[in-house]
């Protein structure tokens, strides 16, 4: 047997599917209405009744909008500058990157510099992993190539 078209949203017109949500909607909120005198009663006993004396008959609502629109204004001002400066660094920069990479060092000038043989610096190239033994000196004195992923 069929399941009724009721079951199926996806065979119901557009316009039956919204009248279901409306209806849906509409119930919960009566729903929620129907739980009014238990949140009013919970909020009674929560202390929320001296909330509403400050904030509705004291007029305590005007000190909130007007901080909410001092903080408004201090984010769209804070947003704005950031905008700005894009913008300017967009202008001035363009849309090339100008940045390079660093050159690559020539194997003999690190061997030298190092105090090392070319055929170790090329070993080293290839490694992944390295452990460099170092004196008190600061000067390199052993070199181990690891294999890659675990500790030393």
């Amino acid at each position: 047997m069929k399941p009724p078209i009721i079951d199926r949203a996806d065979l119901q017109l557009p316009a039956h599917r919204t009248v279901t949500a409306l209806l849906t909607f509409g119930f919960w909120l009566f729903w929620l209405y129907l739980w009014l005198p238990l949140l009013a009663l919970l909020a009674w006993a929560a202390g929320l009744e001296l909330a509403f004396r400050y904030m509705v008959t004291l007029e305590g609502y005007e000190e909130v909008l007007r901080l909410i629109g001092a903080y408004t204004l201090i984010i769209v001002l804070l947003g704005g500058s950031l905008v700005g400066w894009a913008g300017y660094n967009i202008l001035r920069y363009g849309p090339h990157e100008r940045r390079k990479a660093n050159a690559t060092p020539d194997p003999e000038l690190v061997a030298r510099h190092f105090g090392q043989g070319l055929a170790a610096v090329a070993a080293w190239r290839g490694a992944k992993r390295l452990h460099v033994v170092h004196s008190d000196a600061g000067i390199i004195e052993r070199v181990d190539i690891l294999p890659g992923g675990g500790p030393p």
